[in-house]
């Protein structure tokens, strides 16, 4: 099973190893999305993780027991179809093909499996459909 994670910790977890000790703990493979982390400041870092569901599962519980606090999360994106306009600039800049247009219908089909959180499509849409689901 592949998830998407966000996990935020505080100041006091920032030196903790996390990414070796959802390896050799839980036996996930780890991608890691994004990350914002500064040495005794709060810290972010959005995973893609990769194990088995029961794993995943006990994985996020012993994270939001620890003191740090993780979700996961559906989409990294967000489209707001009432806006957008389906001009299909976004998928221009989209190297991971999550936004795409394609007929019989030419409307904007997002992915949110191959979604990277990069952001690029964000400040092309022109009418402001797309927004980021979470900020870092």
């Amino acid at each position: 099973m592949k998830s998407k994670i966000m996990i935020t910790f505080p100041a006091e977890h920032t030196g903790t190893p996390l990414t070796y000790r959802l390896i050799k703990d839980y036996d996930l493979i780890i991608n890691i999305l994004k990350a914002d982390i500064g040495y005794n400041n709060i810290g972010h870092i959005l995973y893609e993780i990769e194990g088995e569901a029961a794993m995943i599962s006990k994985t996020i519980a012993d994270i939001n027991q620890s003191g740090m606090h993780c979700e996961i999360l559906d989409a990294i994106i967000e489209v707001d179809k009432n806006q957008c306009t389906d001009c299909g600039l976004c998928t221009a800049v989209c190297f991971t093909g999550a936004l795409s247009i394609a007929s019989p219908d030419w409307e904007l089909a997002y992915n949110p499996q191959k979604c990277t959180g990069c952001d690029l499509c964000v400040p092309v849409c022109p009418s402001m459909a797309i927004s980021k689901a979470f900020s870092l």
